[in-house]
Formats: structure tokens, C-alpha cells, sequence
């Protein structure tokens, strides 16, 4: 399995919180103890292409799906501030070559917290190392 989540992790949280120095970029929403605004990253799919896999089903390129769930709490610019949030992500992965699937609009999931999502794919060729740096090469799918 081609596994580079703490890349994309990592990409998401620089993006937002350059702008949002606050927000909580994290793996899994909390409603009692989240901090707003809230950036909830998710690995939804990591698939093998099968047209690239050796004869020995050895992987060579996988197929990643990214869900990133946007929580805000400002009733008044909530959902405004969602999707600048989920531009400012969009934009960093389209870095990445990502492709963006959908964006949906605000869900209220409580009184005064709500939520938007976006989902994003790539294809990714197995990890190359060079000395002590390895990359990986990303494909729009």
C-alpha cells in the first residue's frame, strides 16, 4: 500500500493555518471539545490500479481519495468561512496535482455548528528514494 498521509496532512495544515492560525486541522471531529474553525482531514479510499500492477499483483500506483470536512460556528459567516477554508485547501492540493470530485453546501449538524466537505482524488506511483530522500510522483487522474 502507497501510504503518504502525513504528506497530505501536512500540506492541509500549512495551507490553513497560514490562514487561519487558530483552526484545528486534525483526523477526527470532537463536537465537545473542537475548536473552531475546524478542518477534519479523511483518507476515504486508497485503491491499486490494477492496469499498473505486475503479473505478482505487486502495486505501482495507487488511486487516493481525500474527504476534508469543514466545521465553523459563526452563524452570522458560516458559510462563507467554510468555503474559503475549502479553497485554501483546494489550492494546496491541486499543488499536488489533485483533482477535486465535489464540494457540498453547509450541513447544520447542530444549533450552531456547521459543517462542508469537499473530496478530492490523485494517482500515485510507488515511492523512489534517492540517498535518504524518497518521493513519490503524483498523476491527475
Amino acid at each position: 500500500m502507497i501510504d503518504i498521509s502525513s504528506k497530505i496532512f501536512d500540506t492541509i495544515f500549512n495551507a490553513v493555518t497560514a490562514q487561519y492560525p487558530n483552526a484545528d486541522v486534525t483526523t477526527g471531529f470532537d463536537e465537545k471539545n473542537a475548536v473552531f474553525p475546524c478542518v477534519v482531514v479523511y483518507e476515504i479510499d486508497n485503491a491499486p490500479l490494477r492496469r499498473t500492477a505486475t503479473d505478482a499483483c505487486a502495486e505501482n500506483h495507487t488511486r487516493l481519495q481525500y474527504q476534508v470536512d469543514v466545521y465553523t460556528d459563526n452563524a452570522n459567516y458560516a458559510k462563507t468561512e467554510g468555503k474559503k477554508i475549502l479553497a485554501l485547501v483546494d489550492t494546496a492540493l491541486q499543488g499536488l496535482k489533485f483533482r477535486r470530485l465535489r464540494t457540498n453546501e453547509p450541513l447544520n449538524i447542530a444549533r450552531t455548528i456547521f459543517r462542508q466537505y469537499g473530496r478530492w482524488e490523485v494517482v500515485v506511483g510507488k515511492p523512489v528514494t534517492v540517498g535518504e530522500t524518497t518521493t513519490y510522483q503524483m498523476y491527475r487522474r
